[in-house]
């Protein structure tokens, strides 16, 4: 799974650069020109969060950096339901690739 929650820190933290992440998604959103970054992931977590479940963006918080993104909510259901959300989307690149290629690119920093 992509999106864990760390039990410790109350938040899901998605190491972007890591061995196993970084070749198949870095390959992947360049082929839309995107960096691959963790704005880049943020700017398209919020797009599919809006189509999917709209009210749990006001719950949470992002903090992307270059080769990361961290989510985090006080409300440990709120990072559970979204781990849920994404998970399945990030783990079937046919189905991530419908949503980046819907994506409003000028909603994406990266």
């Amino acid at each position: 799974m992509i999106f864990t929650i760390d039990e410790s820190e109350n938040l899901i933290f998605v190491d972007i650069e890591s061995d196993d992440l970084y070749p198949k998604y870095y390959d992947l959103f360049g082929e839309y020109d995107y960096e691959g970054n963790g704005y880049c992931w943020e700017g398209h977590i919020i797009q599919i969060l809006e189509k999917l479940k709209p009210d749990i963006i006001k719950q949470i918080e992002f903090d992307p950096e270059a080769g990361a993104i961290a989510i985090s909510s006080y409300d440990r259901k709120t990072l559970s339901d979204l781990a849920n959300l994404l998970n399945p989307i990030f783990s079937d690149v046919e189905l991530l690739r419908k949503y980046i290629e819907g994506a409003d690119r000028d909603r994406v920093d990266d």
